[in-house]
């Protein structure tokens, strides 16, 4: 049994590092070419850092945020860095949408261009190619974030190129919602883009994978929701090719627990017309709605291009319970197989680990929700 007290704690983990980069906490993190980009939540833009050594990651810049607000997210391809801007509370003033960078120097990232969004912004990413980004933004005339497709192949001029939304959410083309009072569907995101089709969580609209094999007219294939009875929230969905497999997270929200239980999913997608949940994985829980702040999951290993492709074991961030690693080798039996727990940050109620990445060396990079130090961790356990 895992303690719940608020030490360190670790099950088949070996820590690298611990660097403090930033007073501020992080929504993401992904490592490319030796360097993490690492968003912060609120207040300090993007911190870019050395991880060639990652006994020793060294900062190497910071690129600010320019208004109040989330810019806690962030892509990289080649010698492009885009970062989203959503408003935060309501503070103003406020610009959204999507800013871009040159990077071919990371000690001094350049802004380029820009992709202004009306309302509250853009909130997830993906951006591999270096041709399109698949962003989640607010549009004018839909009741909150959709898909959209923007073409990236001139970097400073980003333009939108295709856009798909949830069925009833185009109030202004007389469309009415259809999901229950007080449920809440936009496009959550990152929309995970492989082979001709776009996976996305919609928040209490479940799961939908769209073809997009003509990128301009993204079409449904196939659309599930637990939700309800089960919690909603649909985050992440993530495609496992060659096991024919989702691994689907619904977002710990509430303090304390207080709501239905989220889980980590695993769907059988053998027939994608009709994907069919087969198991939940399971963390340790005792005691840990008693720690405070969030208990459950958030954000997975995306099997990033360039990071560590893994269809056997999932890394998942599950705020106050840290790092879990989950074998889904058996994926109608998944088990718990390693964890790292961080010692609770000062002034922090809890620790609250947010997202995750595995490079391609399997080493494992970790963020919390609102303290500024990145761990590097390795896992030991069994394959």
């Amino acid at each position: 049994m895992l303690p719940s007290d608020h030490k360190e704690h670790r099950k088949n983990i070996r820590v690298i590092s611990r660097t403090r980069i930033s007073e501020a906490g992080a929504g993401q993190i992904l490592v490319d070419k030796g360097t993490a980009f690492v968003a912060h939540l609120f207040g300090d833009g993007v911190t870019l850092v050395d991880v060639k050594n990652p006994y020793a990651p060294k900062v190497i810049s910071k690129t600010p945020v320019p208004l109040k607000g989330h810019s806690h997210k962030v892509q990289v391809s080649g010698d492009i860095m885009i970062v989203n801007n959503e408003r935060y509370r309501k503070y103003e003033p406020w610009l959204s949408g999507v800013r871009v960078y040159d990077i071919s120097s990371p000690e001094n990232p350049r802004e380029i261009g820009f992709f202004e969004t009306p309302g509250k912004g853009v909130h997830r990413m993906w951006f591999v190619d270096g041709e399109f980004a698949h962003i989640t933004p607010t549009v004018e005339g839909y009741t909150d974030q959709i898909y959209m497709v923007l073409d990236m192949r001139n970097p400073a001029k980003p333009v939108e190129y295709s856009r798909w939304w949830y069925p009833g959410m185009w109030t202004a083309g007389g469309e009415t919602p259809t999901w229950p009072e007080g449920a809440r569907v936009r496009a959550h995101g990152p929309a995970y883009v492989q082979s001709g089709r776009a996976y996305i969580g919609w928040t209490d609209g479940g799961l939908t994978i769209l073809d997009i094999s003509d990128l301009k007219k993204p079409s449904l294939v196939s659309k599930f929701n637990c939700y309800p009875p089960y919690g909603g929230l649909t985050h992440t969905v993530l495609p496992l090719p060659r096991r024919n497999l989702l691994v689907v997270t619904d977002e710990a929200h509430a303090d304390f627990c207080e709501e239905p239980e989220k889980f980590v999913w695993i769907f059988d997608v053998r027939n994608e017309k009709n994907p069919i949940p087969i198991s939940t994985v399971q963390a340790e829980s005792a005691g840990f709605c008693q720690k405070g702040g969030r208990f459950g999951p958030h954000n997975i290993h995306e099997n990033r291009p360039g990071s560590l492709i893994d269809d056997q074991l999932v890394y998942i961030a599950y705020f106050n319970g840290g790092l879990r690693i989950a074998d889904i080798s058996n994926p109608y039996r998944p088990e718990e197989v390693g964890y790292f727990v961080p010692e609770k940050p000062e002034g922090q109620a809890a620790v609250q680990t947010n997202d995750v990445f595995v490079d391609a060396d399997g080493l494992i990079y970790i963020v919390d929700r609102f303290d500024g130090t990145m761990y590097v961790l390795e896992y030991t356990g069994p394959r």
